[in-house]
């Protein structure tokens, strides 16, 4: 298959990058290791607080991993989720968050509950969570691993709160994340070398990216028939 667009980035011209910062975000990430630090904190402040909840749920993604972690630091038994999201179907997004899959049919109306999400940016999804399960649990509190210093709500826990808005690189969404971002190079260039979506994505997003993590994305996509690569060993979108 031929591709779509013709190339205009070449191999070695290189030098001005400035123009491709304005389509990505600023990003950090977080290692496993750090994840935990910052969840071992969301612990020490439940207990320093005194809430000892009796039912942890995580919120369907972000939520997941986090959640288990916490379960296996505060030795307890129960934890469920529910997902929620910014999509009906596929591929139509929607302005409010809302229900994917709702609460399993549990009786938490004695129970307290932690809520545990990875991230809080405006705080319309930790509103709507709130919302949701409020009337469902005995009592409510909530966690995030990382929270935006002007959301309009505040999660109960927060173990890092962003004076400055990034995206964060969680281990659990770090291949989805540049995926879309490798896709968003592809488009913007007509067609990069691995070294080049690489540098890109560095020099734009401020953070650090591994080789095999752009591999493994590159993998991704030409499995799915999205890219080729030519004799140059230049990724072009089909």
């Amino acid at each position: 298959m031929e591709p779509k667009k013709q190339r205009y980035l070449k191999v070695g011209e290189m030098n001005d990058l400035n123009r491709f910062k304005k389509h990505f975000p600023l990003a950090i990430r977080l290692s496993w290791d750090e994840v935990e630090e910052l969840l071992w904190q969301i612990v020490l402040d439940l207990k320093s607080s005194g809430y000892d909840p009796d039912v942890v749920v995580g919120v369907a993604r972000g939520g997941l991993a986090p959640a288990r972690i916490l379960v296996d630091y505060l030795h307890k038994k129960y934890i469920c989720t529910f997902q929620m999201g910014h999509w009906e179907g596929e591929t139509n997004l929607t302005e409010k968050p809302r229900i994917i899959f709702p609460l399993p049919e549990v009786d938490l109306s004695s129970r307290k509950v932690l809520v545990v999400d990875d991230v809080c940016d405006e705080g319309g999804t930790m509103e709507e969570v709130v919302t949701y399960l409020g009337p469902r649990v005995g009592d409510i509190r909530t966690a995030v691993l990382v929270s935006k210093a002007d959301s309009r709500v505040m999660a109960d826990y927060r173990a890092k709160t962003m004076s400055e808005w990034r995206w964060v690189l969680f281990p659990w969404s770090r291949h989805e994340d540049l995926l879309a971002f490798t896709e968003k190079t592809l488009q913007l260039t007509g067609g990069a070398t691995i070294e080049e979506i690489i540098r890109i994505l560095e020099e734009s997003m401020s953070v650090e990216i591994a080789r095999n993590e752009i591999e493994k994305v590159l993998s991704d996509m030409h499995q799915a028939h999205e890219i080729a690569e030519d004799s140059h060993k230049v990724w072009t979108l089909i």
